[in-house]
């Protein structure tokens, strides 16, 4: 049995997956000691290829699928295939540190109950030009700011599968739940979010309990254009709402509030919906086309200028994805 299985699902990554590939090819942690498994979503682009040429690579574990079937199946795959001992969560347009592996297996060692999972950071890439538009709605703003309250039990919130670990015996049958979080087979465009959150959820009723390591980075390669940015946020709202379902009542209006997206029906003159309202009255199908033109505008004139414009969408695009399904 390896040490370590990491699982890297990928989508239309061909851009980064080589690069993805060749760091946990370099990884300070001898190469008999873990596994990549490496599981493409039926990409459109040439990320089988750039995939392909490192077959050669005795670590290397490359699977396709038949169908797109989205991340939760994905990472199902990839899990089912694994043999190692601790099970590594990354991203296809992710890439590691030198010691990721090492670090993320000392870490273990030092927590060896079975309930403790690992967690990392994330960072932008130091060679890639960074717009402040990239960082809205993005892991790595969530991540980076980590704060983990052991008191907390909803800090399962912070369990991202851009960079976790956790050992294979705990997870034991639990998997992403790929019937709820599943791809739609008439649009192109990938349904992704709230899968492996849903998943920490029911984690943490097995005991989970986070361990937050700022020193195991992964770099996110993730450019975000105005329109990309604003449908992924509609998708956002549409998978909030499929894991919202799956919840039962208290828990769920608990996360509404957690997360700051819907009104709190159960102090309905608060200040919190007072904002709200507020938001929304400002924030509305009449306005959208007036703000969104206005950040355009200032895309190329006045980048933080810009930036505040789309932010206002944020909510209103969320929720329009909420209310759509």
């Amino acid at each position: 049995m390896k040490k370590a299985s990491i699982v890297i699902p990928c989508y239309n990554t061909a851009e980064n997956i080589g690069q993805t590939l060749q760091a946990f090819f370099d990884q300070t942690q001898p190469a008999d000691a873990y596994e990549i498994i490496v599981i493409d979503d039926c990409s459109t682009d040439h990320t089988a290829a750039e995939i392909d040429r490192n077959r050669e690579d005795p670590r290397l574990i490359f699977l396709q699928n038949k169908r797109n079937s989205g991340p939760a199946h994905t990472r199902n795959r990839g899990i089912d295939q694994a043999t190692g001992e601790i099970i590594i969560f990354s991203d296809g347009d992710t890439v590691p540190n030198k010691d990721y592996v090492e670090k993320h297996l000392h870490t273990h060692g030092r927590y060896p109950a079975l309930h403790f999972v690992v967690s990392g950071g994330a960072a932008m890439p130091e060679d890639m030009e960074i717009t402040p538009l990239m960082y809205l709605g993005n892991v790595v703003q969530t991540m980076g700011a980590a704060e983990y309250v052991e008191e907390d039990p909803y800090d399962w919130l912070h369990f991202s599968t851009l960079n976790v670990s956790l050992k294979r015996e705990f997870l034991g049958d639990t998997r992403f739940d790929d019937g709820s979080f599943i791809r739609r087979t008439d649009s192109e465009t990938e349904l992704a979010g709230f899968e492996d959150t849903e998943l920490a959820q029911r984690l943490a009723d097995k005991g989970m309990k986070l361990v937050y390591n700022p020193d195991i980075i992964a770099y996110h390669y993730h450019f975000r254009t105005p329109d990309n940015y604003m449908d992924k946020v509609r998708e956002y709202g549409k998978r909030f709402k499929v894991w919202i379902r799956l919840c039962p009542p208290e828990q769920a209006a608990e996360l509404q509030l957690r997360m700051n997206y819907l009104l709190d029906r159960r102090n309905v003159f608060s200040t919190r919906n007072a904002r709200e309202c507020l938001r929304r009255l400002l924030v509305n199908d009449f306005s959208f086309p007036i703000i969104k033109g206005a950040g355009k505008f200032f895309e190329s004139r006045n980048e933080r200028l810009s930036l505040f414009f789309y932010q206002k969408l944020y909510k209103y695009l969320f929720l329009k994805g909420y209310f759509s399904n």
